[in-house]
């Protein structure tokens, strides 16, 4: 039997990205990954701020694809509102070149990295945790102090050690485009029960010149048709005519933040944990962040020993005191957003589509923290307080 102070159960970044800190402090860590290769398969838009680099500390060459300075947001009556200035909002990355690079990190950091190696059980024994780790048919036996949960939307960790499961989960739906001729400046995004009920389309370019994009969209469980209906209507768009369709994958996203991700020897973070902004379905950023807290913790109670579920909670804590806001209040403006017509968000982009209220939207807009842009919006066009009611209505049911 092989034992860890650590294991972490996935290989993605921000799994890898905790694997890496406790790495350097010494610590015997081990992550195990069911896929075969790092970075595969695809489940993100790649889109992100230059906070997640310096996190990471990732290098930006061969990462960054280009960079993001505005949004055509598309009404569902086929108006567009027009948001973005000279400033840089957004970087789309490689995402495949991302994750290597900070697994690579971690290797370096010391820690043992097993690709194709699925957690196939895991029991609390004593004051450790004991794994039954698979390859192909041969089953390994691990013990470890921690364990950390960094399986992803459909974390097995989550599912055996009986956390919370997320509020909600987005079926989604992406794909990698050629032959585009698009302004590589600005994202588009479609919103409408016709091509994205419950959340919205996006048409990210991944390269400066516009040639190739990144599209995709999600689904809630307002839909009234298959993913594939709606995926089929946002290639008829206008701007993705005669393009090719390079590669198609999907995925999904776990909404609300879980309201416990620490029990006896186990943490869970990112993904798993649902750690993801509820307005963009984004969650490297998040997942980062939270990695930074629960490696943290994790070196304490390896320090003092103790590794029990009211000592782990302290990571619990302190993402909730850091971000556990901006996570929530997100999830309180989903409630207000799915619960508006194609009507409403005609009208509502109809209200925001003026100079004066687009100067604050470039202003006060951060991918990362959407609700610093609330205050400043309403102060502008208290017009927008009328959703009030329609919040109340939802929250009532």
């Amino acid at each position: 039997m092989d034992d860890y102070d650590i294991v972490v159960a996935g290989g993605g970044p921000v799994g890898c990205f905790a694997a890496k800190q406790l790495a350097l402090k010494g610590r015997h860590v081990a992550i195990f990954e069911e896929h075969m290769t790092i970075g595969e398969p695809v489940h993100c838009a790649g889109l992100v701020t230059q906070r997640v680099l310096d996190i990471s500390k990732c290098s930006k060459i061969g990462i960054i694809q280009n960079k993001i300075y505005g949004a055509y947001i598309h009404s569902p009556s086929g108006t567009t509102l027009t948001i973005g200035d000279k400033k840089v909002h957004g970087l789309v990355i490689n995402r495949q070149k991302f994750d290597e690079n900070i697994a690579q990190k971690a290797q370096k950091a010391g820690a043992s990295l097993s690709l194709e190696h699925k957690v196939v059980s895991a029991k609390k024994q004593e004051n450790h945790i004991t794994l039954s780790i698979q390859k192909n048919e041969q089953t390994q036996t691990v013990r470890c102090n921690i364990l950390i949960g960094a399986d992803g939307s459909h974390s097995s960790i989550r599912k055996i050690f009986g956390f919370p499961y997320p509020i909600e989960m987005l079926q989604g739906i992406s794909a990698e485009l050629s032959d585009t001729t698009l302004d590589p400046r600005f994202v588009h995004i479609f919103i409408g029960h016709n091509i994205a009920p419950g959340f919205f389309a996006w048409v990210i370019p991944t390269n400066t010149h516009g040639t190739t994009a990144r599209i995709g969209l999600c689904i809630g469980k307002q839909s009234n048709h298959p993913l594939q209906h709606y995926y089929a209507a946002l290639l008829q768009q206008p701007i993705l005519q005669e393009t090719t369709v390079m590669k198609r994958f999907g995925g999904v996203i776990p909404l609300g933040p879980l309201k416990k991700t620490t029990n006896d020897n186990v943490m869970i973070v990112g993904d798993a944990a649902a750690q993801i902004k509820p307005t963009s379905g984004g969650g490297i950023y998040p997942g980062l962040f939270c990695a930074v807290q629960c490696a943290s913790v994790a070196e304490e109670a390896l320090q003092k020993q103790q590794f029990n579920g009211q000592f782990l909670k302290h990571y619990h804590t302190k993402w909730t005191k850091e971000i556990g806001r901006e996570l929530s209040l997100g999830m309180q403006f989903r409630k207000i957003f799915t619960n508006l017509t194609d009507e409403h968000l005609n009208k509502y982009l109809e209200k925001l589509n003026n100079h004066k209220t687009i100067e604050i939207i470039n202003t006060y807009g951060d991918i990362d923290y959407p609700s610093k842009l609330a205050l400043p919006l309403i102060r502008t066009s208290p017009s927008l307080l009328t959703l009030a009611p329609v919040m109340l209505r939802r929250n009532k049911h």
